[in-house]
């Protein structure tokens, strides 16, 4: 089973021109904050930390960027702005609209992740998704985090969702319409 997983991650690999996140970048409002979520409760460590001058803004405006690193080697980044990002304006979007997935290998790992967040004061869900579990957070900045324990795929799995996608994708837009034309109706 390894062997197929691995010819067809091969394949698709050759085949894929992006080759895997370099890094995910959202907004802060406190560096500080976030590095301790980050590095101190999650084990992440800071790798870098850039301040550039804000090229599109005269008024002496920087940005600080910060990387937390991941196991393989990509990087979760953070900006704060000194002058759009200040603490009394800043409003993180629903988390429905910003949230990372981070695989953190297995379910043992998941509940540990969850005795850290509890003992910091972390508000978080575990949910068991079956063979997963998954552990929900919010990180300081209102993005939602979600630490997932690595789900086994087999290759037939692999071949049926990637023969399904698009048709899928249909069905999921057919619903929509369908919602949204109802919903108009009931208002």
């Amino acid at each position: 089973m390894r062997e197929d997983n691995a010819v067809c991650r091969e394949m698709t690999a050759a085949a894929n021109p992006v080759r895997r996140i370099h890094h995910q970048a959202y907004a802060c409002w406190d560096s500080e904050e976030t590095r301790h979520f980050y590095e101190d409760i999650l084990g992440m460590p800071l790798v870098a930390t850039i301040m550039l001058d804000d090229p599109l803004r005269a008024d002496g405006s920087m940005y600080c960027h910060t990387f937390f690193e991941i196991a393989d080697g990509s990087v979760l980044a953070f900006f704060e702005h000194t002058s759009l990002f200040h603490p009394k304006n800043f409003a993180a979007r629903s988390g429905f609209h910003r949230s990372v997935a981070l695989e953190v290998g297995v379910n043992a790992m998941v509940r540990q992740f969850k005795r850290k967040l509890d003992a910091a004061g972390v508000t978080n869900v575990l949910m068991n998704h079956g063979v997963p579990l998954t552990l929900r957070c919010n990180d300081p900045n209102g993005l939602i985090l979600e630490l997932t324990a690595t789900m086994p795929t087999s290759l037939a799995y692999g071949r049926t969702s990637r023969a399904s996608a698009h048709s899928d994708l249909q069905q999921w837009l057919f619903y929509r319409q369908n919602w949204w034309q109802n919903a108009v109706g009931m208002e």
